[in-house]
C-alpha cells in the first residue's frame, strides 16, 4: 500500500505545473466512490482504505468564460481518496478532508488550484495579461436526501472570494450506468468578477481600446444546467461523461470581454480504479 501512495505522489508531484501549462478544465464530482459492489469472499485480506483513480479524456468548451468560441482540452484524471472520501487528493479538485461521519452528509475544507487564464486563448483577451493559477482556501458542505443532493462551497484567494451553490438528482439507470441531473449557480465578490471579467484603464490602453474600462462589482455572475453519466466496465475501469449549459449574468455579463451568454461544454474522460 505505501508503495502506492508514493508512486501516486510521485507522479501527483509536478502536475500542478504541467495543468497550468495544459490549461486544464476541471470537472466536478469525479466518481471514486461509484465502485459497483462485487460479493464478498471468505479469507479474503481487507481492502485498503485508499482507493486511486488515474486516466485522462477532453473537454469541449468556451475558451473562456463568454468567449466566442470553444476549444477543445486535456483534462487529466488523478486522484487518491481515504476511507470513501474523508480524505482526498487530487489535481483537479485539491486537497481536502471531510469530517463529517455520515455517509449521506460531507462537510470540511480543502486547499484547490485557482482558475487560471491565459491572454493567447482568444484574441479578445489582448491587452488583458495572464491570469495565473494560485491556490484557495475553501469550505464545503454537500447533502444527499436519496435519491436528491445539494452541494456547496467557498473559496477565497488572492484573486478574491466566490461561492457555487448546486442541487439536483442521481440515480441508476442499471447495475452499471448512473446519470446525474442538476443546477448550479455561481456568486464572486468584487475583487474575483473583477478579475476575471474587469478591464482596467490600463487594460483598455493595451488593447488599443477594443476593450472599454469596466468596473465588475460582487454578485451572481452565472447559473447552468448539468447532466453527468457515469459508466462502469468493471470494478476497476470505467467512464465519465457530462454536457452543461451555462447562462452569464450580473456583474459578468455587462462586461466587454463577454461575447456571447449562453455558453456549452462536453467532457469524457477514462479512467481506471486501483
Amino acid at each position: 500500500m505505501m508503495r502506492r501512495l508514493a508512486l501516486f505522489l510521485i507522479i501527483a508531484a509536478p502536475l500542478p505545473a504541467l495543468a497550468a501549462n495544459l490549461d486544464v478544465e476541471p470537472i466536478p464530482d469525479l466518481p471514486l466512490n461509484n465502485v459497483p459492489r462485487i460479493p464478498v469472499a471468505e479469507n479474503v485480506p481487507a481492502e485498503s482504505p485508499w482507493k486511486f483513480s488515474l486516466g485522462g479524456g477532453a473537454s469541449y468548451a468556451p475558451r473562456y468564460e463568454g468567449a466566442a468560441n470553444d476549444r477543445m482540452r486535456f483534462m487529466p484524471l488523478l486522484e487518491a481518496s481515504y476511507k470513501d472520501g474523508k480524505a482526498f487528493i487530487s489535481l483537479l479538485r485539491g486537497i481536502g478532508y471531510n469530517f463529517s461521519d455520515d455517509r449521506d452528509s460531507q462537510y470540511g475544507v480543502r486547499l484547490a488550484p485557482g482558475y487560471g487564464r491565459w491572454q493567447s486563448a482568444d484574441p479578445r483577451l489582448n491587452g488583458t495579461g495572464d491570469i495565473r493559477f494560485i491556490p484557495e482556501a475553501g469550505l464545503f458542505f454537500n447533502r444527499r436526501f436519496a435519491p436528491w443532493y445539494v452541494s456547496s462551497g467557498i473559496s477565497t484567494g488572492s484573486h478574491g472570494v466566490h461561492a457555487e451553490l448546486g442541487a439536483g438528482i442521481n440515480f441508476p439507470l442499471s447495475t452499471a450506468d448512473r446519470m446525474r441531473l442538476g443546477t448550479n449557480l455561481n456568486w464572486g465578490d468584487g475583487k474575483f468578477n473583477q478579475t476575471y471579467f474587469g478591464v482596467t484603464p490600463e487594460q483598455a490602453a493595451a488593447s488599443g481600446y477594443v476593450l472599454t474600462t469596466y468596473n465588475a462589482g460582487a454578485g451572481i455572475k452565472d447559473y447552468a444546467l448539468t447532466a453527468n453519466w457515469l459508466h462502469n466496465y468493471s470494478k476497476e475501469w470505467f467512464s465519465n461523461g457530462g454536457v452543461s449549459y451555462k447562462w452569464l449574468t450580473g456583474p459578468a455579463l455587462q462586461s466587454p470581454l463577454v461575447q456571447r451568454r449562453g455558453m456549452e461544454s462536453v467532457n469524457f474522460l477514462v479512467g481506471y480504479r486501483f
